[in-house]
């Protein structure tokens, strides 16, 4: 459909190539890998130090939600390196070969006790463990203390919610991801968040790693390919035009998502629409 009158606020997002963001909120530059090897596998790892005790990472939570801020706390170190770090692994990677299989990290600065987290559901447990490099800050890296597991509140949330217009002006996809296919995927809705209605039911589809082109999309790992879940998508039908609609997607055994809303698109097409764009956030 073409609207005669279209305002495009475009957000202009400038792109350096020394800038990136990771999933879990830590934005560095592309030159911020653990040195001094850039941590490719082969090097910066080591066995466990003689002469280092394996300390506690304290978290302000075992169990969370995405979006939850996690804090991780420790006691100060007596040897600290610049590039220390932190950072959140699958808890079957190897404690004292694994440092560089981090799923995400973050340095540590001089006198540093505590880093938050905002966490996403990954739908697996994972543990956060403090690195530090030996020889005087020139060798390998050793562990230096790790946390309890922590893990989603529920492996099975709805997480990525999304809408998309249908062919017809009265339609809209939503859809969702969680970690099961045991339930059949369900949307309620209506015209008052008190009172959803009507509900329909969705299909589920997901792919793997075997699907993807080439690597490091398909091999499995925390810095290649990870297991998506599956997407479920409903069509929502027969809805009037410029009405505000309220929402939940999920089921009653997995549980629901928060109660949202949309608003569905005028049937005139001399309408003014009003929209942001944005480039991909990574």
């Amino acid at each position: 459909m073409v609207y005669r009158w279209c305002i495009l606020f475009v957000l202009l997002f400038s792109v350096i190539r020394s800038d990136y963001h990771r999933p879990f909120h830590k934005y560095r530059s592309l030159e911020d890998r653990p040195s001094p090897y850039g941590c490719n596998r082969t090097k910066g790892i080591s066995l466990r130090s003689s002469r280092r005790d394996i300390n506690d990472l304290y978290v302000s939570s075992t169990l969370y939600v995405s979006d939850e801020e996690i804090t991780v706390t420790w006691n100060e170190t007596l040897i600290y390196c610049t590039d220390d770090y932190i950072g959140i692994y699958f808890i079957e990677i190897p404690l004292f070969t694994g440092a560089c299989a981090y799923y995400d990290y973050e340095f540590i600065q001089v006198n540093q006790t505590k880093m938050s987290w905002k966490m996403i559901n990954l739908r697996r447990p994972l543990e956060f463990r403090y690195y530090s490099r030996e020889n005087h800050c020139s060798g390998n890296y050793s562990l230096i203390a790790r946390s309890p597991t922590v893990e989603p509140m529920n492996y099975n949330a709805p997480e990525q919610i999304h809408l998309a217009y249908g062919d017809r002006i009265d339609q809209i996809f939503i859809s969702f991801v969680t970690n099961s296919t045991n339930v059949v995927p369900q949307c309620q809705y209506g015209f008052d968040p008190s009172s959803l209605q009507w509900n329909v039911r969705g299909t589920t589809i997901t792919y793997r790693a075997s699907d993807m082109c080439e690597g490091p999309a398909n091999t499995t790992g925390p810095q290649a390919f990870i297991d998506p879940g599956y997407m479920h998508t409903m069509l929502l039908q027969d809805l009037r035009p410029s009405t505000i609609y309220y929402y939940r997607v999920g089921s009653d055994e997995h549980g629901w998502s928060s109660i949202r809303s949309f608003t569905n698109r005028p049937t005139d097409i001399n309408t003014q629409v009003n929209l942001i764009a944005f480039g991909d956030m990574g």
